[in-house]
């Protein structure tokens, strides 16, 4: 392949597409002129794992394990392994493992940092021995959901700074967009294009836009978006978990709950993380060969060995796969479960369905507008899932040469071309804003500032609100900037603050405004996002001594 000429100054980028089960990381060969899967550690596919055990030089040091070995090594040391990390992105709770019996806490964006790190230095090392590229990756384009909160893409951002990327050359962009890219490389007409992303941990439905602009390069614009961040192939596994522990309970007369550390049923705690790793990873293989076959066999012999030695030898079939609904918690908390108690495979298939019906209601779109499907994510290979598409839209999703696995991570390397040579031709990406954004007023009132839809140029889109806020209280010498994004459809213009779906993103004060009666003070806000839906608030005070504060958003979580 060659030393790339490239300007050396912004360093090489590398294309992640970061998953809640697996991950894959790609490059463009410039050479070829197409997108290129490294693979790491032997694979294109890596489990998104890591587990830490001790230092043998220094016992108050930990090593890592990533990867298939951290995935396999889940199954005898569960307490010090780390799986689907993805899906804590976005929450504050710490992630506690244990090694040698001692606990060590960590942050979401810690972990996922240390696996970024690790698929960086496997790139550096690939590239550089295999391919004779010199430089080492200094940059990412890492793929998010179409739906991710500004939270989550925040906390993304800090794993791959933590990764030792140069947060000047860290871009985040939409798996969705990313996904099509590889799709419309090679179209030669204009284009709908439904993306149906059925990820580990989350479930995304984006329409595309796709034009062929007079110098034969595709353009793609997001027309319109809709997913649900706690429904991905994950919990169709727990499905499967769900039948195999019934039968689990019918051979223990119900005696033994493997979810309760702390029963007095004879069983270790340790025993216990074995047979629910084991149990996660028969029911993720069993999903894997029910997408083809019509029954398969699921076998842990034994299950437990104390007090007494069980064996589960089972088979499922597809029609079981398909329609069993779930009756056990399985370790989810009580308003995660309530989500998914009694739902079967086909109900969490039919709630993607939804997702895609709200996904074209917004885009004001009918099957009808839509040219074609592109089926992203491991689930999406379900063929239920190929059936009811083809049911719905009256066609065959879109048979694509590179395998759904590997197309985001093939798209941000596509992204990374165009950062790294900007004159170069190719497909383009028109970025939109995906939730509505605005401010908390009197009166527990949401003020919408940044409509969902609107277009992102490159240097970013500033909105102005259209009146100046106004102080309600006589003598008040700061006022409450507190920023929300809307994550759901609403009825309103101008929905409660309280309303489901209103996320709370940051807030701040603006200090040392002119004190006076209520209504006199005026201040103007706004609000500027970013190619990657970043945000950052103005807040200025209008009078002639007035203040003014900056909010930005993604550096406020603490």
């Amino acid at each position: 392949m060659g030393t790339l000429g490239l300007d050396t100054e912004r360093g090489l980028f590398l294309g992640i597409d970061f998953g809640t089960t697996n991950s894959v990381v790609s490059i463009y060969n410039f050479q070829e002129g197409v997108a290129q899967t490294i693979p790491i550690d032997g694979s294109n596919i890596f489990p998104t794992a890591i587990q830490f055990e001790s230092d043998p030089e220094d016992e108050g040091r930990l090593t890592r394990i990533f990867g298939v070995q951290a995935k396999e090594a889940a199954i005898i040391y569960p307490l010090s392994t780390v799986l689907s990390i993805k899906r804590y992105l976005g929450s504050d709770q710490k992630i506690t493992v244990t090694v040698d019996e001692k606990e060590y806490p960590f942050t979401p964006e810690q972990l996922a940092g240390e696996i970024l790190a690790h698929l960086k230095q496997k790139a550096d090392e690939y590239a550089q021995e295999e391919l004779g590229i010199t430089g080492e990756f200094s940059g990412c384009v890492i793929t998010v959901p179409a739906n991710s909160t500004d939270k989550q893409k925040k906390m993304t951002k800090d794993a791959a700074m933590l990764a030792g990327f140069d947060p000047e050359n860290i871009y985040l962009r939409l798996e969705p967009a990313a996904s099509a890219i590889s799709y419309a490389v090679s179209e030669t007409s204009d284009k709908k294009v439904l993306v149906y992303d059925f990820g580990g941990g989350t479930f995304d439905a984006c329409v595309l836009q796709i034009k062929v602009e007079e110098t034969g390069e595709p353009t793609i614009s997001i027309v319109s978006t809709y997913g649900d961040n706690n429904l991905g192939g994950n919990d169709i596994d727990k499905i499967i978990m769900d039948i195999v522990y019934e039968e689990f309970k019918k051979l223990t007369n119900e005696e033994i709950d493997l979810f309760d550390e702390n029963a007095d049923d004879g069983v270790s705690k340790r025993q216990k993380k074995v047979a629910l790793v084991r149990l996660q990873q028969a029911a993720t293989q069993a999903k894997e060969r029910l997408s083809q076959t019509k029954a398969t066999k699921i076998t842990l012999a034994p299950i437990i060995q104390e007090p007494r030695i069980v064996n589960i030898n089972m088979e499922i079939t597809r029609e079981q796969f398909l329609t069993h609904a779930r009756v056990n918690p399985l370790g989810d908390s009580p308003e995660l479960f309530e989500k998914f108690q009694g739902k079967s495979v086909t109900d969490l298939i039919d709630e993607t369905l939804k997702c895609v019906s709200h996904c074209l209601e917004a885009g004001n779109l009918t099957e009808k507008d839509i040219n074609e499907i592109f089926l992203v994510g491991g689930s999406s290979s379900i063929l239920y899932v190929g059936e009811k598409i083809s049911e719905r839209f009256g066609k065959e999703p879109f048979k694509s040469r590179i395998s759904p696995a590997l197309s985001i991570s093939q798209g941000a390397a596509h992204y990374c071309n165009m950062i790294m040579m900007p004159t170069v031709r190719g497909p383009v990406v028109h970025e939109r804003t995906i939730h509505p954004l605005g401010l908390e007023i009197s009166g527990r009132r949401f003020l919408q500032i940044v409509p969902a839809g609107q277009d992102i140029p490159k240097e970013g889109l500033t909105i102005d609100c259209a009146e100046p806020l106004m102080t309600n209280h006589d003598n008040i010498s700061s006022v409450a900037i507190v920023v929300y994004e809307s994550t759901t459809p609403v009825s309103s213009d101008k929905p409660s603050v309280n309303q489901d779906g209103m996320k709370r993103l940051a807030g701040t004060s603006l200090r040392g405004i002119p004190q006076g009666p209520a209504g006199q003070e005026k201040v103007k806000v706004v609000f500027h996002v970013g190619q990657d839906n970043m945000l950052k608030v103005t807040a200025r005070s209008l009078s002639t001594d007035g203040a003014v504060t900056e909010l930005s958003v993604d550096e406020l979580y603490a």
